[in-house]
């Protein structure tokens, strides 16, 4: 057994003894092994499936995996699922090959795919994806071939895989699509026999005579309107319609009687059976007898009434929307790329500015802002175009306001940038507010810092919310670089770590209290143990649940 596989071993020994998890540091310190050589082993493990890592904060923390391995699953695929080692020899091979093979599993293992039953795949495709996947790149390929007097097709899967020594593999899986092409075969001949059939039924035909008769009508009126075609034979289309719209028809098809034309389009709205109405899209050609003598029209109706709903749909929503942007508290503009004037403006632009829209239209950023907002406004569309993302920007006007500003490309159907929507708010009572708190804050920070007496802040998970400077002082760590960290896995004994790690949990669920004192060991960087005497303090939201606990503690013992 060589280095490698015997630090492995050792690694996931280790981390057996551990199921709550260790970090690189605590795995390096345990196993004596230096911190980057233990990363690198993490990673071949990682990839090999064999431990599984979480992140924490800023820690990164590893598992033995639970996944069921690989060879424990092979024999339940119906897929045919090859592994093969870096000499592309078959180190596996699950029943559905050997079936396909018709031969032992022994007489598989350990061949080439050449020099093996399966010789009828030595392709120079698969050669080709067998070195991608070893060279770490997953591939999915078609592939057709004979096989005796059949056509078979499989979708090929080339995975790249990692053995439990480090060594590079591949697991070529072969799912057999042979029923599916010849499905997709069998309905395109299928489709070309009956497309044009399909498509000559689709729409209602209707022939009306000089009178505005009905003399054929097509099956699909039971589909459309709901009658049977010999249902609306001997009527007129007047019949089917409100009286109001029926006399236009009327008179539209006394016109083209009177004086026929090639092709005539209008709409027209029906009634079904059930009351509804159905509105059409109508083409109508003039039909001629034998002799030339004008008979009547072909009418092809098209149901659109879906298209018409969702036109006024959209109607109705441009309208909410104009609606709602007009009367939004921030300004909002549209300027035109093209010619970098304004075309639109909300009314909290127009009180803004001073200027109705219709006096904004046309007008360019310098004409309309003060200089401190025109530059922002007016520029940036290759920025834009680029990024296709918002630009956003905060300024202070003399007038002591601070304006917060914000740009968003508009692109065409064809992705070319065509507006710059630009949205502007007033936040100086924001901005005033968010000085105050941040002033607050530091303030706050200040008076922790100048604490003789460790604090900590542990939120309701168990990560380090916030340390002191006393308290990075006391543990060795700078303040940055615990914030996020597990509180548990970082500052506390290993051998009280299982037993404080419960209480916490209990006292975050509500169902204990903190005692007043307690004294308790912390671990510094080091690895050296100091005794604290801790005072804990539960912080509750307007609910009442737990988010964090605030420690103060004092050194003793030193």
């Amino acid at each position: 057994m060589d280095r490698t596989t015997d630090a492995l071993s050792l690694l996931l020994s280790t981390l057996k003894e551990h199921p709550r998890g260790m970090s690189v540091s605590d795995l390096a310190a345990a196993v004596g092994i230096n911190r980057n050589t233990v990363s690198r082993y993490l990673d071949i493990l990682l990839v090999s499936g064999r431990v599984e890592m979480e992140t924490y904060g800023k820690a990164k923390v590893f598992y033995l995996s639970q996944r069921v391995p690989i060879a424990a699953m092979l024999n339940f695929s119906s897929d045919l699922v090859l592994v093969l080692d870096r000499e592309r020899r078959i180190v596996q091979a699950n029943d559905a090959v050997c079936a396909f093979a018709g031969r032992e599993r022994d007489a598989v293992l350990g061949n080439s795919i050449e020099e093996s039953p399966l010789a009828a795949f030595d392709h120079p495709l698969i050669r080709s994806r067998i070195t991608d996947a070893l060279n770490g790149r997953e591939v999915t390929e078609e592939l057709r071939f004979l096989r005796h007097d059949a056509e078979l097709f499989f979708r090929i899967k080339f995975l790249p895989t990692v053995f439990n020594d480090g060594a590079p593999g591949v697991t070529i899986i072969l799912e057999d699509i042979t029923e599916g092409r010849r499905a997709e075969e069998a309905l395109r001949e299928s489709e070309m026999l009956f497309r044009s059939l399909v498509e000559n039924i689709n729409d209602l035909i209707l022939n009306v005579d000089e009178t505005c008769t009905f003399t054929y009508v097509s099956p699909k009126s039971r589909d459309i309107l709901g009658y049977a075609p010999e249902e609306m034979l001997g009527k007129t289309p007047c019949d089917f319609m409100n009286p109001e719209k029926a006399e236009s028809v009327r008179a539209r098809f006394a016109a083209l009687f009177a004086d026929p034309e090639p092709k005539v389009a209008f709409e027209w709205t029906m009634h079904h059976r059930d009351g509804s109405h159905v509105v059409f899209d109508v083409s109508g050609t003039p039909v001629y007898d034998m002799i030339g003598d004008f008979t009547g029209y072909r009418v092809v109706c098209r149901d659109v009434t879906e298209r018409v709903r969702a036109t006024k749909r959209v109607a109705q929503w441009k309208s909410f929307l104009y609606s709602v942007v007009n009367n939004v508290p921030s300004m909002v503009f549209v300027r035109e790329v093209e010619g970098n004037t304004f075309v639109f403006a909300n009314r909290a632009a127009e009180i803004f500015l001073g200027m109705t829209q219709e006096e904004m239209t046309g007008k360019r950023a310098a004409d309309l802002f003060p200089p401190e907002m025109a530059g922002f406004f007016a520029d940036g569309d290759r920025e834009m175009l680029e990024r296709s993302a918002a630009l956003e920007r905060k300024v202070h006007l003399p007038t002591g306001a601070s304006i917060s500003m914000k740009k968003i490309p508009v692109f065409n159907s064809r992705g070319m940038l065509r507006y710059m929507l630009g949205i502007a708010e007033d936040i100086t009572d924001r901005a005033a507010a968010e000085d105050l708190l941040v002033a607050e804050r530091d303030r706050a920070q200040g008076y922790l810092d100048a604490a003789g007496v460790m604090i900590a802040v542990i939120g309701a998970d168990g990560s380090i919310d916030l340390v002191n400077r006393k308290g990075s002082e006391i543990l060795g760590y700078a303040e940055e670089d615990l914030a996020g960290r597990d509180w548990f896995a970082t500052v506390v004994p290993e051998r009280l770590r299982d037993r404080l790690t419960r209480n916490f949990v209990r006292l975050a669920a509500g169902e204990i209290e903190p005692p007043a004192f307690e004294e308790s060991p912390v671990v510094t960087r080091e690895g050296r143990e100091r005794s604290i005497l801790w005072h804990n303090a539960l912080l509750r939201d307007i609910d009442g649940k737990v988010v964090a606990m605030v420690s103060s503690g004092e050194v003793v013992g030193e």
